[in-house]
């Protein structure tokens, strides 16, 4: 493989250009990443409030989902057994003959 003086300069010039560029990139990653930090925290945050009001929902659809069948255990153990329970009045239809 033949030596080409343009490529070797062109590798020093990388070797010497890399710490260069090292030096600026590291900062600008840094504040990247404290970007994307503050980010998830935020989204941590969101997610644990809407969590918690998804989980107050569900207490209290589960309390009155309970209250419902307290009540309904009340008023069918209050007959002793032998009255049939109420049902609302109904309307019966007389057919039309003819």
């Amino acid at each position: 493989m033949p030596f080409h003086p343009i490529s070797f300069l062109l590798g020093l010039g990388a070797a010497a250009a890399l710490p260069l560029l090292t030096k600026v990139a590291r900062p600008v990653a840094v504040q990247l990443m404290v970007a994307g930090m503050g980010f998830l925290e935020d989204a941590r945050r969101v997610l644990a409030e809407q969590m918690e009001a998804m989980e107050d929902i569900a207490a209290e659809a589960r309390a009155q989902r309970d209250e419902g069948l307290a009540a309904a255990a009340g008023e069918s153990g209050n007959g002793g057994g032998d009255e049939a329970p109420e049902r609302p009045a109904r309307r019966l239809r007389r057919q039309r003959s003819g």
